[in-house]
């Protein structure tokens, strides 16, 4: 119930209305250890990922991945969110990051722990993250090069004709 802002009064209500038993008094506790396990978990998956991802791509760890954040609110105004690394060979998610954190040592993180490099980036163009890679020379002499994704391509070119079509009627 705290994760959608509510206390210990709304948890008892709500568990009185699903015919429940009522919540744990103390369930800090147990969070904590819920969260160690979805953690470690999480790392085992996202480790497996990226094992199965090398594998697929001729046991070359130069693998590509396509990378894109979200927020919790809309226009930045809150620090809270999350950047996901997913494989462009298996579409599984290789890594999560906070948005706070410094994007340029989850990349290098990459090398030393999932045993790989994400040499190929797929973004949407909407944020410097790339940029911040590349200028970081984040695996030295080795470079990251930028895909680009069709669908983002189209949508700002269509954008931008349309804007032409609007200017020019009145010409």
């Amino acid at each position: 119930m705290r994760a959608i802002g509510k206390g210990g009064a709304a948890a008892r209500i709500f568990c009185g209305f699903m015919n429940l038993p009522p919540p744990p008094a103390k369930f800090e506790r147990h969070n904590s250890l819920f969260l160690n396990v979805l953690k470690t978990i999480g790392e085992d998956s996202m480790s497996a990922a990226v094992h199965e991802a090398v594998i697929a791509n001729d046991s070359n760890s130069n693998i590509a991945v396509a990378v894109d954040g979200t927020w919790h609110k809309r226009g930045y105004s809150l620090l809270n969110g999350v950047v996901c690394a997913t494989s462009l060979l298996r579409t599984e998610r290789l890594s999560t990051l906070k948005l706070s954190q410094n994007i340029v040592l989850h990349v290098r993180r990459s090398e030393t722990s999932r045993k790989a490099c994400y040499t190929q980036y797929l973004g949407d163009g909407d944020s410097k993250g790339f940029l911040t890679i590349k200028e970081a020379k984040v695996y030295g002499d080795t470079e990251v090069e930028k895909l680009e994704c069709v669908g983002h391509v189209q949508k700002r070119m269509g954008t931008r004709l349309r804007n032409i079509l609007k200017m020019s009627k009145g010409i």
